[in-house]
């Protein structure tokens, strides 16, 4: 018999209903699912992988160039970071040179420092605004080639540090405060408006603009609530992106548990944005040595304890099945992350990226886990319901939600 992956708490205050939007939204292991064939494999009629991309978040430039040949030989792009130090760096500009010469597509991942929020948000709308324009006046004239950038929307660190300190006080009344204080209507609005309006701009100067996000969102998405998009400042579903990819990685969950957790996210994503949809997969390889992460662990307040989150799969199988089960849900575009392990894993990058592009898609009967899947689905329920209960957040507050696109034919980009 299946058993059940335990993430419900089983004592005391813990089973409570706010401790779970806690976990929900802090640790984000949440909703839904199908799973794994006890033969492996299960090819079925469905979607090929359309686009494969891989981020990097912390690789030197010059150890990125070689990785080149094998993205390029497996027909990979790669989603690089960018950072204010980028234009100064002296292999930024032949790294992209040679990437163009490979063949391989680069995406700008525009990052801010960490005490900046590191992310795209409303907290950080100006400063996002100024990295794209100086990145897009660095490529032209440069002559570099980039096709999009890429905005990865989630919350701030300083707030997750905010929350999570909420969850591991076991407070209740202060996480739905620290949420609560958060939402502004009229800012969130403002604040996606000027996303939109950075997001044409660069457009107009010949470069897709593609988003990431947390899949929790999916979940309030799903329920018709965008308030949880503003209690994260994180405005996803408004902005008119060209495709849109949602973070859904294993951390600490089982193999079966984590097929169950892409069958649900790669659903929902597929229903709710259609061939826009992309999943993001990980982590793959070895994160013990990156010191940024150790580092960025002890800036949020988790410590060892967020730190240990950060072991990645070691197995190219469980990726060919997890790339295969997002197949099978009829998502076109995988994102792995991230080169920076797949690098200086004992697989190496050629054969992730192997594994990845001979995944084909699984069958629904191959996908299905029915215990995990109502148990995540139960869990996601429960987070949405919750935050709308202990915030207010929904749609008598902000209104029905809207998905926005972009305009037909705008930006670059190529599958």
């Amino acid at each position: 018999m299946e058993r059940l992956p335990r993430f419900f708490p089983r004592r005391g205050k813990l089973h409570s209903t706010p401790w779970i939007i806690g976990a929900g939204l802090v640790l984000a292991l949440a909703p839904a699912g199908v799973a794994a064939d006890p033969q492996g494999r299960s090819p079925a009629p469905g979607p090929a992988l359309e686009r494969l991309a891989i981020w990097c978040e912390f690789m030197p430039y010059a150890d990125v160039a070689r990785e080149l040949p094998a993205l390029a030989k497996y027909g990979c792009d790669l989603i690089l970071h960018v950072e204010r130090e980028s234009f100064a760096d002296p292999d930024f500009a032949p790294l992209l040179r040679a990437a163009a010469r490979a063949g391989v597509g680069v995406d700008a991942w525009l990052l801010l420092p960490y005490q900046e929020h590191l992310y795209v948000g409303q907290a950080s709308v100006a400063a996002t605004r100024e990295l794209a324009r100086t990145a897009a006046d660095y490529f032209g004239r440069e002559r570099l080639a980039v096709r999009a950038f890429t905005f990865d929307c989630e919350p701030s660190p300083l707030l997750g540090r905010e929350l999570f300190a909420a969850v591991r006080a076991k407070s209740p009344r202060r996480l739905a405060r620290t949420l609560r204080d958060q939402m502004d209507v009229a800012a969130f609005r403002r604040d996606a408006a000027e996303l939109n309006a950075l997001a044409a701009e660069l457009r107009g100067r010949g470069y897709a603009v593609d988003g990431a996000a947390n899949r929790a969102f999916l979940d309030a998405q799903a329920r018709g609530n965008v308030a949880l998009e503003d209690a994260l400042n994180a405005p996803v579903s408004a902005v008119e992106w060209d495709a849109l990819s949602f973070i859904t990685y294993r951390y600490k969950a089982s193999h079966l548990s984590y097929l169950a957790m892409l069958n649900r996210y790669a659903a929902l994503a597929r229903r709710l944005y259609g061939p826009r949809a992309a999943l993001d997969v990980g982590l793959i390889g070895n994160y013990d040595g990156i010191s940024q992460n150790r580092e960025r662990a002890a800036l949020f307040g988790g410590g060892d304890l967020f730190y240990g989150y950060l072991r990645g799969m070691r197995s190219i199988t469980d990726l060919e099945e997890a790339v295969g089960t997002v197949l099978g849900c009829g998502v076109r575009r995988v994102n792995l992350y991230a080169l920076d392990g797949a690098a200086t894993s004992v697989a190496g990058t050629e054969n992730w990226l192997k594994a990845a592009r001979r995944a084909a898609p699984r069958s629904a009967l191959a996908r299905w886990t029915p215990l995990r899947s109502v148990q995540y689905g139960a869990l996601g329920a429960l987070t949405e319901k919750a935050f709308r209960w202990f915030t207010g957040g929904s749609e008598k507050s902000h209104g029905r939600i809207e998905f926005r696109g972009p305009a037909a034919r705008a930006g670059e980009r190529q599958p």
